[in-house]
């Protein structure tokens, strides 16, 4: 599972998201929860910044749980970087590798071994945290992230000036949200454990309906019980809607997958609404856009709200190579909901973008040729009023 979007932004197909999902361990009766006091923080070694070794009361932390084996992790590490060093002087952030031993079931090398010479390559050169190691015996794995509902990473937790979970995630978009308003003392610990049962409960409403699906769903692939399964999953996100009016954000893609099945007309609706909401994931944006885009039968609305989604995707402060933010992938991916939504001079003036930055960025010859063909295509098509 990755932070910021495992897959290329706009190619991630339904059958992708579900490997995703079933890459880490599900538990269905999880006994850590948003609420729970904060397990201790038992490690073999800390590698550099200051040993945590209880959380003091008054005090907010940031445990970070990653693997030098898990990609979506060392992808993250500029951005979980970053926010560190905006709260430097508030809160406690703390990077803890561990379970090495599922990249080297053999155990041939020392994880404090391997994770120290991980730190001086330019990938772990990016994390800028505190660095400790969880070791041989997974002491933290098996206290922190084995009794979660997905036993995977990566997973951060905050921890209250209580010393109780505030919030735990795969994702770091929310991560600035949750820590001003834990900061503030404003963070409803127990609406959070709440509406994070509600979201897991439709979750797996969603995983049982897409349960079997070769690819991402077209007229006629779904069987009558995936038809009703999204249902449910559309009754269940609507539902939600109404007791959380301000957090629609927590089950828009799930509402957006299900009418992308059952009802396509509300498909610009559910994506403004996506594009417009200021707590969505990129990594939903991302993958929202690209499931529309990879079909050619849907209205011109839906991908003119294609393109609200994209132009949102290259706000992201935290691009990654390839998904969001001002990147020549996004600016190409814009140009071609552009031209989907029948605004050919649109198209033109995204891949006029994409083409600047390639440059800058001295992108291969080739790669600015494929650009530039597809920017005369989009001038034709302006010129005979296409």
């Amino acid at each position: 599972m990755n932070r910021s979007g495992f897959f290329r932004c706009g190619l991630a197909p339904v059958l992708m998201l579900i490997a995703v999902s079933a890459s880490a361990q599900y538990n269905k009766n999880p006994t850590l929860k948003i609420g729970d006091p904060a397990p201790p923080v038992k490690v073999q070694t800390w590698l550099r910044g200051q040993p945590v070794t209880h959380f003091e009361t008054g005090k907010v932390y940031v445990l970070d749980f990653w693997a030098t084996w898990c990609g979506g992790c060392i992808i993250s590490f500029p951005h979980i970087s970053e926010i560190a060093n905006k709260y430097k002087s508030r809160v406690s952030f703390s990077s803890i590798d561990t379970y090495e031993a599922i990249g080297d079931t053999e155990k041939k090398e020392d994880p404090v071994v391997k994770v120290s010479k991980f730190l001086k390559t330019p990938p772990g050169r990016n994390l800028k945290l505190s660095v400790a190691v969880d070791g041989g015996s997974n002491a933290m794995w098996n206290a922190w992230i084995k009794p979660l509902r997905r036993a995977g990473l990566p997973t951060t937790y905050v921890i209250d000036q209580e010393g109780k979970i505030a919030w735990m995630d795969v994702n770091l978009d929310h991560l600035e949200w949750v820590l001003d308003q834990v900061l503030a003392r404003k963070w409803d610990r127990q609406q959070a454990a709440v509406i994070m049962q509600q979201r897991d409960a439709i979750d797996d409403m969603w995983m049982n309906a897409m349960r079997g699906m070769g690819g991402p769903p077209t007229d006629g692939q779904l069987t009558s019980e995936q038809i009703k399964g999204n249902r449910v999953v559309l009754a269940a996100s609507e539902e939600f809607e109404k007791q959380f009016p301000d957090r629609k954000d927590v089950v828009a893609f799930y509402k957006f997958m299900a009418l992308l099945v059952l009802d396509r007309d509300r498909l610009p609706s559910i994506l403004e609404q996506m594009a417009a909401d200021p707590r969505s994931r990129y990594i939903n944006l991302s993958d929202a856009a690209g499931l529309c885009m990879r079909r050619k039968d849907l209205s011109a609305p839906t991908y003119a709200a294609v393109v609200k989604v994209l132009e949102r995707c290259l706000r992201n402060e935290h691009p990654q190579p390839n998904t969001c933010g001002k990147n020549v992938s996004g600016y190409e991916r814009l140009a071609a909901a552009y031209e989907m939504a029948g605004e050919p001079a649109m198209a033109a003036v995204s891949i006029e973008k994409a083409i600047l930055l390639a440059s800058e960025k001295k992108v291969p010859a080739a790669q600015i040729e494929k650009l530039r063909q597809s920017l005369y295509r989009y001038q034709r098509a302006v010129a005979h009023g296409g």
